[in-house]
């Protein structure tokens, strides 16, 4: 009887670590060691849940192909902790940026969205827009960074 609820209980517990462990995140989608003053590109995300994949990315400034590959210049991809979580881009040269940011609840890689094309998950940009219906433009989310870096905060929406 004993061993059997010890089994029980191992059994549900299981499922929570192996679903950190499934976590489809590689290598190449790793955040760099933050480090104040060196060109970094600091991000803080607010909002976020304990499940799935917080996923951030950089872009360039472009008319045309914000928020698409094109344009990306990197993707930090980590486990969706609860609360506040920090990630930063290896440094990067002075100038206009912008971050968007979603939280992967369901850990399937992508940004899920409503038939509208407007985001089923949380979803934020480096200045805190208000989403409006379509595709935001990089002129509503961009930045200018200094040589320093900077640091930024955004707040998911859903």
């Amino acid at each position: 009887m004993i061993l059997r609820l010890f089994s029980l209980a191992a059994l549900a517990l299981a499922p929570a670590a192996l679903a950190e462990s499934e976590l489809d995140i590689r290598d190449y989608e790793a955040a760099s060691i933050c480090e104040p003053g060196t060109g970094q590109v600091q991000v803080t995300v607010e909002g976020v849940t304990a499940r799935g994949i917080l996923a951030v990315e950089l872009y360039h400034p472009s008319k045309r192909d914000f928020l698409r590959k094109k344009s990306r210049i990197h993707r930090i991809r980590v486990a969706a902790e609860e609360g506040p979580q920090t990630v930063c881009f290896e440094p990067q040269a002075p100038g206009r940026y912008a971050v968007a940011t979603y939280h992967d609840e369901n850990a399937n890689r992508d940004l899920d969205q409503k038939l509208n094309l407007m985001p089923k998950e949380p979803f934020g940009l480096s200045t805190n827009p208000k989403l409006r219906w379509g595709i935001p433009k990089f002129d509503e989310a961009d930045f200018e960074m200094p040589e320093e870096g900077i640091a930024i905060t955004i707040r998911l929406v859903k």
